[in-house]
This record gives C-alpha cells, sequence and structure tokens, in this order.
C-alpha cells in the first residue's frame, strides 16, 4: 500500500525570505548612510588645510599673576592671616 505523500510533489523551500531582504536593506541603508555621514572628502581637505593662529580661541589666564596674590593665597589657606 502507497501512501498518498510519496506521490506529492516536494516544494522547493527559497534560499531568501522576506525577512532575509528587509535585513540586507537595513544593512545596505545603514552602510550608506555611514558613508554619507563620515564624507570622507571634506576630511581630506580640512586634513591638507593648516590651522592659523587667528582660528585658535583666545586663552586667557584663570588668575593675574600677581605675587602679593598668592601670598595673600598662601597666607589665607594656612591660617596665617
Amino acid at each position: 500500500m502507497e501512501s498518498d505523500r510519496s506521490k506529492a510533489p516536494a516544494r522547493s523551500r527559497p534560499a531568501l525570505n522576506r525577512a532575509d531582504y528587509l535585513v540586507l536593506a537595513a544593512t545596505i541603508l545603514t552602510f550608506l548612510a555611514v558613508v554619507v555621514g563620515t564624507d570622507p572628502h571634506a576630511a581630506r581637505a580640512h586634513a591638507n588645510g593648516t590651522i592659523v593662529l587667528s582660528d585658535l580661541p583666545d586663552q586667557t589666564i584663570r588668575h593675574p599673576f600677581d605675587p602679593a596674590l598668592i601670598g595673600a593665597r598662601i597666607k589665607l589657606a594656612t591660617g596665617q592671616l
């Protein structure tokens, strides 16, 4: 007695399903977003330029250098004042 199952044609399963295609598309879009975001041409152009002193921010001294002020701070910290 033969069963009906043996006569049924085997269905081939696709190698990739919808989820696989979505993952591939998301990976490609992420890669493109990173490439566009980093913009290698702009980075290369900036690396070849020189920094001019006027482009740097002004560096100010936090406390003016005054020997009397430093002596007063030391006396205040040690309790001699």
